[in-house]
C-alpha cells in the first residue's frame, strides 16, 4: 500500500504542509479525529491519515472504511453533545459527544475549517484546512 499522499490524491508521497498554530491544540485535533475513527469503526478497520497542501491550504485528512453516516447525522457531527447512533460503535459506553465539536472549535480558532464527507457503507473522511505558512510568516 502506498504511503498517504496529498489529500484527494489517492496515495503517493507525503507533501509538506506547514501552518502556524498552537501545537498542543493541533495535536488534540489529530488525536480526536483518529480516536473518533477508531471508536466508530469495527476492530481492524484501516484508518488513513494524509497531509498535504492544496489551493493555498495545509490539509489534513483522516479517513476510515467504517459504516459511514447517513446525511442527517453527517450534518450534525460537529454539534456539541451530538452522538450518532450508538449501535454503530464497538466501544462500550459512548463518549459525551464533544470530540468533534472540540475539533471544530479548535480548527475555527486557528482560522481554518473542517468538514466531513461520508455515506452509509463507505466510511468517513474528515478534512481540516488551515492557511499554509508563507515566506513572510
Amino acid at each position: 500500500m502506498p504511503p498517504p499522499g496529498p489529500p484527494g490524491s489517492g496515495g503517493g508521497r507525503p507533501a509538506s504542509a506547514q501552518t502556524l498554530g498552537d501545537e498542543e491544540r493541533l495535536r488534540q485535533v489529530v488525536t480526536n479525529l483518529v480516536g473518533n475513527a477508531v471508536a466508530h469503526t469495527p476492530a481492524g478497520t484501516p484508518v488513513r491519515i494524509g497531509v498535504g497542501a492544496e489551493d493555498g491550504y495545509a490539509v489534513l485528512e483522516v479517513a476510515d472504511q467504517g459504516p459511514g453516516l447517513p446525511p442527517e447525522e453527517e450534518r450534525r457531527v460537529f454539534e456539541r453533545f451530538y452522538r450518532a447512533d450508538a449501535s454503530r460503535t464497538r466501544a462500550t459506553g459512548a463518549g459525551a459527544g464533544l470530540g468533534l465539536s472540540i475539533v471544530h472549535s479548535l480548527v475555527t480558532a486557528h482560522g481554518g475549517d473542517v468538514e466531513v464527507d461520508s455515506a452509509p457503507g463507505r466510511g468517513c473522511t474528515f478534512r481540516v484546512r488551515l492557511a499554509l505558512l508563507g515566506p513572510a510568516d
